[in-house]
């Protein structure tokens, strides 16, 4: 799988990012997470792998356009998976969308302690670091 993964990330990486992100969309909303079992859905989590290069490559505005209505959604639901893996995907693409639409994100939807999170991370992202 890893491989597969980092052939993708390849070719997101060289095409048309928001042709990129529109590709990936319905792998993103026909997706039923199952959060009663510790499994992954191998393509969400791949596709979630995906996203996480490709959301400082997109516009801010599709970013934006897509973050409340298909994002977010699915977001809070993968957070609440049993996997471990598939949590920490969800985080590092929500620190990268932090990074493109600031405080547009609107972490209000987020638990406290998954809110703690994602500052945590924000916080130790090299972008963060290079700010001062």
């Amino acid at each position: 799988v890893h491989t597969s993964e980092r052939a993708l990330q390849n070719l997101v990486c060289g095409t048309d990012p928001d042709t990129c992100f529109q590709c990936l969309v319905p792998f993103l909303n026909d997706t039923d997470v199952d959060l009663s079992t510790k499994s992954n859905p191998p393509i969400l989590l791949s596709t979630l792998r995906t996203l996480r290069h490709l959301i400082d490559r997109i516009s801010p505005k599709t970013l934006e356009n897509n973050f409340h209505s298909l994002l977010l959604p699915l977001f809070l639901t993968t957070l609440r998976h049993k996997s471990v893996d598939m949590r920490k995907a969800t985080i590092f693409i929500l620190v990268e969308v932090y990074f493109v639409l600031g405080d547009g994100m609107n972490m209000d939807n987020f638990t406290e302690s998954q809110q703690r999170l994602i500052d945590v991370y924000i916080t130790k992202h090299p972008k963060k670091a290079g700010d001062g």
